[in-house]
């Protein structure tokens, strides 16, 4: 009855029109992140007339805000290009990465006076990280091949650029490799690291490139490490620049071996399947999928503003007062109650869920019935969480690069050489003793207090020494104290003796942990 229904009604030729459903769903407009983008530019716009008004002399906003502004900015128009994937939005942040791109590259050629490339520090480097982020966020948004794959290939080739104008020119010239080169070097090394986790670990390139990382690295490390060993090599090799008189393993040399070694491990981290590299990537990985680590790096890096806010004032004072600022002026930006206090908070909270957590869910039964020994284990999160912690200190390196464009002055920055080496010693017997006091408990809280109680004895030390005049207990104690560690590293002293006790300690605090692991499969 309905076809003649249809028949008689539905005109001649007509046709239903065929189901489609379901209908195509159209994602969310990212609302939040295009009005923190917008504010992100309003910020920079004030931070910009700020600075033009202060040439003129007629600017009232002192260059901490100014600094605070830009960082700001820069924050939110960052935050908005890695949430936006519409078609105009990333294509634009692209375009902004590329100009960012090509203005460091002419800085870097630009005549100013007798001096070629005068300007690229400190404005032409800053434009390097800033380039990265925004063709990273459109390399990440972009959905279409034949316009994502150019931007890989073109962060590639920046690396292996950078790459091999430190490995190259540091080796001809070490006033380059001083000046420019370990820029260069930590530049590459980034954009290395952005192309190979673009592309992916797993694929084919991206593999690829992890083993060319990996054999610039030890290229590097190797000639550093011959030149430095051998006089024969070094004199034949020898920069004319260099004073005769200086080794070659003092400044160029120890360099050069410490990026290579950063290149090397980076394609070791990526490449190998031995079982404490894979175990320290699911580590490190898991910092960064929990709140914790967002939330640590945000406030130590608001400690290294503040820190630098200090640091700025003084400098303003001194200068106000005709005083000069006595070289290395980057220990009155680190050394201070403020840091010390924060690591006291800082080292507890990192290191408070790694093998409690494990205990009180159930998965260390999991791990240890896997063909994995103890060590491996502990291995394993000491060295993730001790990465972490090393990353949270490179907002405090960047805000540096800040000082050089407002002051507009170079300074000695190789004291933060010295200072890293002794981080990461330090580092790492804060690490080990959180470690150990987390595999006691199936509590984090408790873990937190015992490593807490821990910090505090180490910080007392530091006082506990104005109180004994002389003897073997205050070389001890002067020894045991990280303060007067990070003092001495700051002024560009490293004494290798000052190293024996906080590696002693790790070496400790591991044993231990380890033995506490053992010792489950007796209870």
């Amino acid at each position: 009855m309905s076809s003649d229904y249809e028949s008689k009604v539905a005109p001649a030729g007509w046709e239903s029109v065929q189901e489609t459903a379901p209908s195509t769903l159209r994602p969310d407009e990212p609302r939040l992140a295009r009005w923190i983008g917008s504010v992100g530019l309003l910020f920079i716009a004030l931070a910009f007339f700020a600075v033009v008004f202060s040439r003129m002399g007629e600017s009232r906003i002192g260059p901490g805000t100014r600094i605070f502004l830009l960082a700001a900015g820069l924050m939110g128009v960052l935050f908005h290009a890695s949430r936006d994937a519409d078609l105009q939005m990333r294509r634009t942040y692209g375009l902004a990465g590329l100009l960012l791109l090509l203005a460091s590259g002419a800085l870097a050629s630009i005549r100013v006076g007798d001096t070629v490339g005068a300007l690229f520090l400190p404005y032409g480097y800053l434009c390097l990280p800033l380039a990265l982020l925004f063709l990273m966020a459109y390399a990440h948004n972009e959905t279409e091949e034949t316009w994502r794959w150019p931007v890989l290939v073109l962060i590639g080739v920046v690396a292996l650029i950078l790459s091999s104008m430190t490995f190259i020119g540091g080796n001809v010239s070490a006033p380059f490799l001083l000046r420019y080169g370990l820029l260069f070097g930590l530049a590459g090394l980034a954009y290395a690291w952005a192309f190979i986790g673009l592309e992916g670990s797993d694929s084919p390139a991206g593999f690829r490139a992890a083993l060319v990382v990996g054999a610039i690295g030890l290229a590097g490390f190797l000639v550093a490490l011959g030149r430095s060993l051998i006089p024969l090599l070094g004199r034949w090799f020898g920069s004319a620049a260099a004073p005769a008189e200086q080794p070659y393993i003092a400044s160029a040399g120890l360099l050069l071996m410490m990026v290579g070694f950063l290149y090397l491990g980076l394609a070791i981290g990526i490449c190998s399947d031995n079982r404490l590299v894979v175990l320290t990537r699911r580590e490190l990985s898991a910092f960064f999928y929990s709140p914790i680590a967002y939330i640590v790096l945000f406030g130590w890096t608001i400690v290294g503003f503040y820190m630098f806010f200090l640091f700025v004032q003084y400098i303003v004072v001194m200068g106000e007062q005709n005083q000069p600022m006595v070289e290395p002026i980057v220990q009155y930006y680190i050394i201070d109650f403020t840091p010390v206090v924060g690591i006291l908070f800082v080292v507890p909270i990192l290191t408070m869920k790694l093998l409690s957590d494990e205990r009180r869910t159930g998965t260390l039964e999991v791990l240890l019935t896997a063909p994995l020994d103890e060590a491996s284990i502990v291995m394993s999160k000491f060295f993730g969480a001790l990465i972490f912690f090393l990353l949270m200190w490179i907002p405090w390196g960047l805000f540096l690069i800040a000082l050089r464009i407002e002051g507009g002055k170079a300074f000695d920055y190789r004291p933060l050489l010295s200072f890293s080496v002794g981080l990461v010693c330090s580092g790492a017997s804060f690490i080990s003793m959180g470690l150990f006091f987390s595999s006691l408990t199936r509590n984090q809280i408790i873990a937190a207090i015992l490593t807490f109680m821990g910090m505090m004895v180490l910080i007392t030390t530091f006082f506990v020494i104005r109180l004994v005049p002389t003897g073997a207990l205050r070389t001890f104690l002067i020894h045991a104290s990280f303060i007067n560690l990070w003092e001495d590293t700051l002024t560009g002293k490293l004494i290798p003796r000052d190293l024996l006790f906080p590696l002693s300690a790790t070496a400790f605090w591991l044993f231990l942990t380890v033995k506490s692991l053992e010792a489950r499969k007796w209870s």
